[in-house]
Formats: C-alpha cells, structure tokens, sequence
C-alpha cells in the first residue's frame, strides 16, 4: 500500500511539472517556432498590365518594346536554410515568368528570430550574403496580433508600415487582414536593377515621345527637357505597392496575399531630380486557389501541434496529476493502524506474570 502511494504521488507531481513545462515553456520556445529544415512553396497568378521588353526596347523595336495584359506567374520558395538557437538562416526564392518565359529571378537571405520572423542582425560568422534587413521579411510571428508591424521591401530595401485593418475568414480560416502600402521609393536591390536598362539614346526617347508610347502629357514634357539631357541618358527606377495580406494568426502564415506593383522608369535630370516616364512593371497578382489552399492546411496543421503540445496535453497532464496527488491521499488516510504491543495482565506487575523471565523480587 505504501509502495503505491508513493507511486502515485511521484506520478502526479511530475505530471504536474510537465503540463507546465508544455504550456509555458516548450511549447512557446520550441514548438511554436520555424521548424529547421523547413521548406514552403507558394505560387502567385496575375497579370501584366504593362511590361516593358529591354531587348525589344534597344533593338528600337518601340511596338514591341511594351506589352500589355500579359499573363504571370511568380513561383516562390522560401526555405530555412540552417539554424543556431533561436535563429534562422531564410532564403526567398521567386521565379518570375510571362507568358510561360522566365523574366525573372531573386534570392534574398535573411537571418531571423525563428518565433516573431523579424530580422536580427547578430547571427552566425558563417551566415553569409545576408541581407541587412529590417521589421518582418518572410511571413508573420507566431501568435500574431491586432497590431500594425513593419515589413521589409527587398525592392527598396527599407522597411514599410503592414496595417492590420480586420478580422476575416479565408479558406476557412478566421484570418487577420493587413495592408502594405509603398510609396513610390528608389528601387536599391542590384537583383532587380541588372534586369532593367540603365540608360537609353536620346534618339530612342524621341521615337517614344514622338509614337504615342507616352500619355501625351509625358510627351510633351519629355521633349521640353531632352534638349538638356546627356546622350544616353541616364535612367532610375522606382517600386510602388499596394497589397493585402490574410494571415493565420496563430502559425503567421500567409493564407492568401493580393498585390498590386508598379516599377516605374525615370528620367534623371543633372540637377538630381527626376522626371517618371513610364512603367517598367505594372502587374496585379495573387495566391493560386492550389496555393492558398495549401497555405490554409500548413496553417490548420501547425495550429493542431501547436494546441495539443501548448494546451490540450498540459491539461490532461493537470487533471492526471490532480488525480493521483487525491489518490495518494485517499491511501495515506486508509494506512493500516500499527498492531498493539501486547503487555502484562491487569494487576500484575513487571517481570511477574506467567513465563516471565525476571524472577520476582526477594523480601
């Protein structure tokens, strides 16, 4: 009986410290966090309003140079290449294609906090061509929250303010609703500068004022101006955005994303201003129904994990220990009573009773 008591006891206490350490503490810092290994691939649909065709465009080839409405596809992979504690080595792939050709191709790496996503800039020696960003890269923190955060733009390398503006239901998910919204900015990432022209003839850019490849307020500015610009002349670029994100709140992941983007070539003038002469990149896109739907089942899996091992195991573990603390008390209070001594029969004193060994006093 004792032996089970003790048992019982031993069992429940450790029970008890379990579901603490499982809610409070491995759950929150070892469960709910980017995973090592971890691979996600995402794929966008849209289209190009208008793109612009550097080849085309040097040829002289002004029909062809810019095309409209075609079909896009961004094919993404974001992959945590390694890890060190609770940092996280990121690559952002994306594959970028019109029409079913590549235009397009960037990696960007990050070191992250593997639970709130956001950039860190102490990590491994060994980390190298990182990007130094800033505010959230990938996805959204675990636990996410009612709250604005700020979401780095590779394009601009500088950090953008993500609103949260709702609570709404995609993919049968009640998700957060955020928007990022960029200001036309100086695109800065090299990736993404080495696919546009650098500079253009200025011959060239008379043809474009002159075949009604410009809004005719552009045209008339830009031939007010040429006379002073260099031979070629330089060209800067800038990125504008405005997309909404539907993020699960308790993975951070991106269930669904609608984005609408603008890359938009500008003159540089000499006295360091610059005049926009038309649009680069103009394309809407979105998550495909195949891709948000599996953004939706990554979500609703890692919720599973994530209350299980943080909520519903601790409180099985609680009731467990509960349990078997009472029982071990229940035993204790049911000990068997110790046998009584037997001792020597009334009014007979010490040493005198039957089969006594002390022999009686003498008188």
């Amino acid at each position: 009986m004792t032996k089970t008591r003790i048992a019982c006891a031993a069992v429940g206490v450790l029970s008890l410290v379990a579901a603490a350490l499982l809610a409070w503490w491995i759950t929150p810092s070892y469960v709910a966090r980017i995973p090592s290994g971890k691979n996600i691939d995402r794929t966008y649909d849209g289209t190009f309003q208008s793109l612009l065709d550097p080849q085309a465009l040097a040829s002289g080839n002004l029909l062809g140079a810019v095309k409209q409405n075609v079909p896009m596809t961004v094919a993404q992979d974001v992959k945590v290449e390694k890890t060190s504690g609770n940092k996280a080595l990121i690559s952002d792939s994306r594959t970028t294609s019109a029409a079913g050709a590549k235009v397009e191709q960037t990696k960007w790496q990050y070191a992250v906090d593997r639970k709130s996503l956001e950039a860190v800039s102490s990590h491994p020696s060994s980390w190298t061509d990182l990007i130094p960003a800033q505010g959230l890269t990938v996805s959204w923190p675990f636990g996410a929250q009612k709250k604005n955060y700020e979401g780095w733009t590779p394009e601009t390398q500088k950090v953008a303010p993500l609103t949260y503006l709702r609570s709404e239901k995609k993919q049968g998910i009640t998700t957060y609703v955020y928007q990022a919204k960029v200001a036309p900015t100086k695109i800065a990432d090299p990736q993404i500068l080495a696919t546009l022209p650098k500079e253009l003839p200025v011959d060239l850019l008379k043809l474009l004022g002159t075949a009604g490849a410009l809004p005719a307020a552009q045209a008339a500015q830009l031939a007010q101006i040429l006379p002073e610009l260099p031979n070629p002349v330089p060209l800067s670029y800038t990125f504008q955005d405005d997309s909404t994100f539907w993020v699960d709140p308790h993975t951070g992941l991106v269930i669904d994303v609608q984005r609408a983007q603008q890359r938009v070539a500008e003159i540089a003038l000499p006295n360091g201003t610059t005049v926009p002469l038309i649009p680069a990149v103009a394309v809407t896109y979105q998550d495909s129904a195949a891709s948000s739907k599996a953004a939706a089942d990554d979500a609703r899996h890692g919720r599973t994990v994530i209350s299980w091992l943080g909520v519903y195991l601790p409180i099985i573990l609680l009731a467990l220990g509960v349990v078997l603390l009472a029982l071990a008390g229940v035993l204790r209070g049911r000990r068997r009573p110790a046998a009584r001594a037997s001792g020597p029969a009334a009014g007979t004193g010490p040493g005198t009773g039957p089969g006594s060994t002390v022999p009686p006093t003498q008188e």
